[in-house]
């Protein structure tokens, strides 16, 4: 019996002894390292090829103009980001712009609870949900077409920072595979950088 306990407990302090050096190989991802450089970005070229950084500021307030909750989500949205740090790269191939936003916070939650409460304003493009590939199922993705469906944006959580995908094809179809090949390029990158 005491051997079957040692035996255990000998197990579970590999298990854990294994588990630490990952927990602690998995540094925060600095967006502005981990970035799609030009050469990684999956459209354009280098000429077209921008990159800008940001620290998200705190909202002023709502303004008490609307009743329907889409401006105090859109409040609360931006509280949530104050003090992020961003940083956008951005391209464009013809009349296709294509933009990957990295921001060193979570924020799938609060865009996904202000495109629910803003879904019925007048005059808000909201994006229309499209349906995601099962692969993207683990990093929380949503994402949608605006602008008439000219437009495709999506959000994503990747080991704590939120990645905003935006493809605009107008005034051609949207372009679904420079979208999803965007996110693919990203994600892999972000999680290479244990």
């Amino acid at each position: 019996m005491i051997a079957r306990r040692s035996a255990a407990a000998g197990a579970l302090a590999l298990v854990i002894a294994g588990a630490v050096p990952a927990l602690s190989a998995a540094a925060p991802v600095d967006p502005a390292q981990a970035i799609l450089s030009a050469a990684e970005f999956p459209v354009g070229n280098d000429a077209s090829y921008r990159v800008t950084h940001t620290v998200n500021r705190a909202p002023t307030r709502a303004s008490g103009l609307t009743t329907d909750g889409c401006e105090l989500a859109g409040v609360r949205m931006m509280s949530a980001a104050a003090g992020s740090r961003s940083t956008e790269a951005m391209a464009f191939q013809g009349k296709t712009y294509a933009s990957v936003e990295l921001t060193d916070r979570a924020l799938v939650a609060p865009i996904r609870a202000t495109m629910d409460a803003c879904r019925n304003t007048p005059n808000a493009d909201i994006p229309v949900l499209i349906g995601t590939p099962a692969e993207f199922t683990r990093y929380r993705l949503i994402a949608g077409a605006a602008s008439h469906g000219k437009e495709l944006n999506g959000w994503a959580e990747v080991r704590g920072v939120t990645v905003q995908v935006v493809v605009d094809a107008s005034p051609n179809p949207p372009d679904y595979d420079t979208f999803w090949r965007l996110f693919r390029t990203q994600i892999a990158k972000i999680e290479r950088q244990r």
